[in-house]
This record gives C-alpha cells, structure tokens and sequence, in this order.
C-alpha cells in the first residue's frame, strides 16, 4: 500500500497496543496538522480500525477529521465507505452518528450522497439502517431524511 509518510505512520500505529504505539500515533497526527493536500484525507480513512484498543486516542483521528473543510471531510467519507466498512465499521457508524447529530452536516451530508454512486449509497444505507435500529429514538428522523434523499428506489 502506497500511502503518504504521515499517514503510514498513523496506520502503522493504528492498533494502538502500546504505550508507544499511542504516542507515535499523536506525533504522527501533529505532524498532519494543517495538511490540507487531499491524499491525506482520501488515505486517513484506512486508519480507522475496530481492534484498537485505545479509542479515546483514536477520537484524536476523529476531530482530526471534523476540521477539515465540511465538504471535503464528508465527500471522502463517503467515497471511503466501502473500504470502510471492512475494518472500522463501528468507525463508519460513530462518524456518521456525529454527522446525524449536527443540522448543517446532516443536510451537507444528504446533499452530497445524493450524487453518489449507488455502490457508496447502498453502504451509507445500511449503516443508516443499522444505526436507527440501534438508536431509534435519537436518530430514526435524521437517518429516514438522509435515506429519503438517497433515492434508493430508483
């Protein structure tokens, strides 16, 4: 895998087993921040992994993320979805809870799936499946009105 040096590190790290394994994951993130060049953000999705064992350290990736101009940010989250869904499912969903839980975001985020291919859309809908069935009373409506936008019928 041909990754950017930033980004190898941080994936290299990813498990976050160790004391050492955390702290050259945070280095790795300080040395990322303000790199707006779109490898980065198109690769720093294949850092999210359902195994780490350190998840508040792995939240550092998550804010990471969030700060990167909205468009951008959502557009290759959802064009990682796929990929995504292969190890760091639970990823895909926290993210995609916290995407819910924002108006701005929401409608962003609807907006720009919207356009997608199906295959990327057929992920987000099932992870928004699964997220109502798990949270029903907190994100049924906004996940219905993301879906609603998908236009899966056609």
């Amino acid at each position: 895998m041909n990754m950017y040096p930033g980004i190898a590190l941080l994936y290299d790290n990813r498990l976050l087993r160790t004391e050492l394994e955390c702290e050259q994951f945070e280095q790795a993130l300080e040395g990322l921040a303000g790199d707006t060049e779109d490898a980065v953000i198109q690769q720093i999705f294949k850092v999210f992994d359902d195994d780490t064992e350190q998840e508040e350290v792995m939240f550092g990736l998550v804010h990471f993320l969030e700060s990167y101009q909205m468009e951008m940010y959502l557009t290759q989250l959802l064009e990682s979805l796929p990929e995504l869904l292969e190890t760091g499912r639970n990823w895909a969903i926290i993210l995609i809870q916290r995407i819910l839980a924002d108006d701005i975001y929401r409608k962003e985020f609807a907006d720009i799936a919207a356009g997608m291919p199906l295959r990327i859309k057929r992920c987000l809908a099932f992870l928004l499946e699964e997220i109502k069935e798990d949270k029903p009373r907190l994100f049924e409506r906004r996940a219905n009105y993301i879906l609603y936008r998908l236009n899966l019928e056609n």
